[in-house]
Protein backbone atom coordinates (compact mmCIF):
# COMPACT_ATOMS: atom_id res chain seq x y z
CA UNK A 1 0.00 0.00 0.00
CA UNK A 2 1.06 3.57 -0.42
CA UNK A 3 -0.39 6.83 -0.64
CA UNK A 4 -0.81 7.67 -4.59
CA UNK A 5 -2.05 11.55 -4.54
CA UNK A 6 -0.99 13.76 -2.04
CA UNK A 7 -0.37 17.02 -2.00
CA UNK A 8 0.79 19.68 0.80
CA UNK A 9 -2.30 19.44 2.61
CA UNK A 10 -3.31 15.92 2.87
CA UNK A 11 -3.36 12.39 1.30
CA UNK A 12 -6.39 12.05 -1.12
CA UNK A 13 -6.12 7.73 -1.29
CA UNK A 14 -4.17 4.72 -0.64
CA UNK A 15 -2.87 3.01 -3.61
CA UNK A 16 -2.27 -1.36 -3.44
CA UNK A 17 -1.05 -3.46 -6.28
CA UNK A 18 -1.63 -7.37 -6.42
CA UNK A 19 0.53 -8.51 -9.39
CA UNK A 20 -0.87 -11.92 -9.91
CA UNK A 21 0.70 -14.10 -12.45
CA UNK A 22 -2.00 -17.38 -11.50
CA UNK A 23 -5.71 -16.41 -11.60
CA UNK A 24 -6.80 -16.44 -8.19
CA UNK A 25 -10.38 -17.60 -7.68
CA UNK A 26 -11.36 -15.40 -4.82
CA UNK A 27 -9.69 -12.60 -5.61
CA UNK A 28 -12.95 -10.31 -4.81
CA UNK A 29 -12.78 -11.47 -1.23
CA UNK A 30 -8.88 -11.20 -0.76
CA UNK A 31 -9.33 -7.41 -1.97
CA UNK A 32 -11.97 -6.80 0.01
CA UNK A 33 -10.05 -8.26 3.09
CA UNK A 34 -7.36 -5.99 2.48
CA UNK A 35 -9.00 -2.71 1.71
CA UNK A 36 -11.67 -3.35 5.11
CA UNK A 37 -8.48 -4.13 7.18
CA UNK A 38 -6.92 -0.82 5.50
CA UNK A 39 -10.41 1.22 6.59
CA UNK A 40 -9.84 -0.71 9.92
CA UNK A 41 -6.72 1.02 10.61
CA UNK A 42 -7.65 4.68 9.29
CA UNK A 43 -10.27 4.25 12.07
CA UNK A 44 -8.29 2.69 14.55
CA UNK A 45 -5.26 5.67 14.01
CA UNK A 46 -8.01 8.05 13.73
CA UNK A 47 -9.02 7.03 17.56
CA UNK A 48 -5.24 6.97 18.62
CA UNK A 49 -4.71 10.04 17.87
CA UNK A 50 -8.12 11.96 19.56
CA UNK A 51 -6.83 9.37 22.98
CA UNK A 52 -3.16 10.65 22.68
CA UNK A 53 -4.75 14.67 21.90
CA UNK A 54 -6.84 13.67 25.42
CA UNK A 55 -9.94 14.73 23.29
CA UNK A 56 -13.05 12.58 24.05
CA UNK A 57 -15.04 13.72 21.37
CA UNK A 58 -18.34 16.18 21.48
CA UNK A 59 -20.97 12.71 21.93
CA UNK A 60 -21.01 9.44 23.98
CA UNK A 61 -21.60 8.09 20.18
CA UNK A 62 -17.89 9.75 18.95
CA UNK A 63 -16.13 8.75 22.57
CA UNK A 64 -17.19 4.94 22.60
CA UNK A 65 -16.47 4.53 18.48
CA UNK A 66 -13.25 6.59 18.55
CA UNK A 67 -14.24 7.87 15.07
CA UNK A 68 -15.80 11.04 15.23
CA UNK A 69 -18.61 12.51 12.93
CA UNK A 70 -15.68 15.13 11.49
CA UNK A 71 -13.49 12.47 10.80
CA UNK A 72 -12.91 10.74 7.10
CA UNK A 73 -11.27 7.79 5.53
CA UNK A 74 -8.65 8.02 2.82
CA UNK A 75 -10.14 5.77 -0.30
CA UNK A 76 -8.33 2.68 -0.59
CA UNK A 77 -7.98 1.52 -4.32
CA UNK A 78 -6.31 -1.86 -4.93
CA UNK A 79 -5.41 -2.76 -8.66
CA UNK A 80 -4.97 -6.27 -9.35
CA UNK A 81 -2.53 -6.94 -12.38
CA UNK A 82 -2.85 -9.93 -13.70
CA UNK A 83 0.53 -11.12 -15.52
CA UNK A 84 -0.83 -14.18 -16.93
CA UNK A 85 -1.04 -15.35 -20.46
CA UNK A 86 -4.38 -17.00 -20.07
CA UNK A 87 -7.73 -15.02 -20.26
CA UNK A 88 -8.62 -13.98 -16.82
CA UNK A 89 -11.79 -16.48 -15.97
CA UNK A 90 -11.76 -15.71 -12.39
CA UNK A 91 -15.06 -13.86 -10.34
CA UNK A 92 -14.69 -10.00 -10.65
CA UNK A 93 -17.21 -9.01 -7.80
CA UNK A 94 -18.31 -10.61 -4.57
CA UNK A 95 -21.79 -11.50 -5.97
CA UNK A 96 -20.05 -13.51 -9.12
CA UNK A 97 -19.11 -15.92 -6.11
CA UNK A 98 -21.81 -16.39 -4.55
CA UNK A 99 -24.50 -19.59 -4.69
CA UNK A 100 -27.30 -17.43 -4.59
CA UNK A 101 -28.84 -15.67 -7.98
CA UNK A 102 -32.20 -14.31 -6.54
CA UNK A 103 -31.84 -10.13 -6.89
CA UNK A 104 -34.19 -10.02 -3.94
CA UNK A 105 -31.23 -11.56 -1.69
CA UNK A 106 -28.75 -9.77 -3.34
CA UNK A 107 -30.30 -6.61 -3.20
CA UNK A 108 -29.30 -6.86 0.39
CA UNK A 109 -25.80 -8.29 0.19
CA UNK A 110 -23.05 -5.88 0.16
CA UNK A 111 -21.02 -6.25 -3.21
CA UNK A 112 -17.38 -5.85 -4.10
CA UNK A 113 -15.92 -5.13 -7.37
CA UNK A 114 -11.58 -5.91 -8.06
CA UNK A 115 -10.13 -3.56 -10.30
CA UNK A 116 -8.03 -5.50 -12.88
CA UNK A 117 -5.57 -4.86 -15.83
CA UNK A 118 -5.46 -8.17 -17.70
CA UNK A 119 -3.42 -8.63 -20.99
CA UNK A 120 -5.95 -10.26 -23.15
CA UNK A 121 -8.65 -7.57 -22.30
CA UNK A 122 -6.57 -5.16 -23.29
CA UNK A 123 -6.83 -3.26 -26.70
CA UNK A 124 -4.23 -1.43 -28.61
CA UNK A 125 -5.66 1.63 -27.66
CA UNK A 126 -5.65 0.53 -24.05
CA UNK A 127 -2.09 -0.78 -24.11
CA UNK A 128 -0.73 2.42 -25.70
CA UNK A 129 -2.32 4.45 -22.41
CA UNK A 130 0.31 2.70 -20.57
CA UNK A 131 4.02 4.95 -20.76
CA UNK A 132 6.47 2.39 -19.41
CA UNK A 133 8.05 -0.89 -19.62
CA UNK A 134 4.99 -2.17 -18.58
CA UNK A 135 3.10 -1.93 -21.58
CA UNK A 136 5.90 -3.95 -23.45
CA UNK A 137 5.20 -6.67 -21.02
CA UNK A 138 1.76 -6.67 -21.24
CA UNK A 139 1.61 -6.83 -24.88
CA UNK A 140 4.11 -9.14 -25.33
CA UNK A 141 2.19 -11.73 -22.57
CA UNK A 142 -1.44 -10.24 -24.71
CA UNK A 143 0.12 -11.43 -28.09
CA UNK A 144 2.52 -15.04 -26.62
CA UNK A 145 0.03 -17.55 -27.35
CA UNK A 146 -0.22 -16.17 -30.93
CA UNK A 147 3.35 -16.66 -32.98
CA UNK A 148 1.67 -14.74 -35.88
CA UNK A 149 0.30 -11.79 -33.79
CA UNK A 150 3.51 -11.76 -31.88
CA UNK A 151 5.54 -11.73 -34.65
CA UNK A 152 3.21 -8.91 -36.18
CA UNK A 153 3.75 -6.93 -32.65
CA UNK A 154 7.81 -7.59 -32.43
CA UNK A 155 8.16 -5.85 -36.08
CA UNK A 156 5.84 -3.32 -35.60
CA UNK A 157 6.17 -1.86 -32.40
CA UNK A 158 9.80 0.14 -31.91
CA UNK A 159 9.17 -0.87 -28.43
CA UNK A 160 9.92 -4.09 -28.93
CA UNK A 161 13.90 -3.04 -30.86
CA UNK A 162 15.55 -2.09 -26.98
CA UNK A 163 13.64 -3.53 -24.32
CA UNK A 164 15.35 -3.08 -21.28
CA UNK A 165 16.66 -5.74 -19.16
CA UNK A 166 14.35 -5.70 -16.27
CA UNK A 167 11.32 -5.58 -18.78
CA UNK A 168 12.86 -9.22 -20.30
CA UNK A 169 13.07 -10.72 -17.46
CA UNK A 170 10.02 -10.59 -16.60
CA UNK A 171 8.36 -11.76 -20.08
CA UNK A 172 10.70 -14.89 -20.06
CA UNK A 173 9.81 -15.63 -16.36
CA UNK A 174 6.09 -15.01 -17.02
CA UNK A 175 5.89 -16.96 -20.31
CA UNK A 176 9.00 -18.85 -20.72
CA UNK A 177 10.00 -17.04 -24.05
Amino acid sequence: MATAMADENAAYLILGIENQTDIHYAMPVRNGLYDMLQYAKQVFDAGKSHRNANNTGDTNAEYLSGFYKSDRLLPVITLVVYFGANEWDAPRTIRDMMLVKDERVLAYTPDYRINLIAPQELSEQELDKFSTDLRTVLKYIKFSKDKNLLNVALYEDEAFYNVPRQAAVVINTITNS
